[in-house]
């Protein structure tokens, strides 16, 4: 009975945990950023926030802009949102090795 019972809990509290795609996104960058530039716990949610509410922008984007030629721009100018909403929450030194670091994935070093 006690197993059953530990299955039951199990179970129900992995569905409760279920992420979706992007929550698990958000998460990931999330914890990257805190480990590669020393983020406080703080400083991470807030970064999980800014992911998830970039997401939400950029979905509402496609819904809006579904075949049209523009939704790959109005897409980037989501995007191009990101860096200042970082920069906000960072001191300008850890933004600095942010945008370091950010260029050098971008580039492959």
């Amino acid at each position: 009975m006690k197993i059953i019972f530990c299955i039951v809990v199990l179970l129900v509290s992995g569905i409760l945990r279920a992420q979706t795609p992007a929550e698990e996104i958000a998460n990931k960058i999330a914890l990257k950023m805190k480990d590669s530039l020393q983020l406080t716990d703080s400083q991470r949610m807030q970064i999980y926030n800014i992911n998830i509410q970039i997401s939400q922008q950029k979905s509402n984007m496609r819904s809006l802009y579904t075949g049209s030629d523009s939704l790959r721009i109005k897409i980037q100018l989501v995007e191009y949102t990101r860096d200042g909403l970082y920069h906000a929450i960072m001191s300008d030194e850890k933004y600095l090795l942010y945008l370091q670091k950010k260029r050098n994935l971008v580039n492959n070093n």
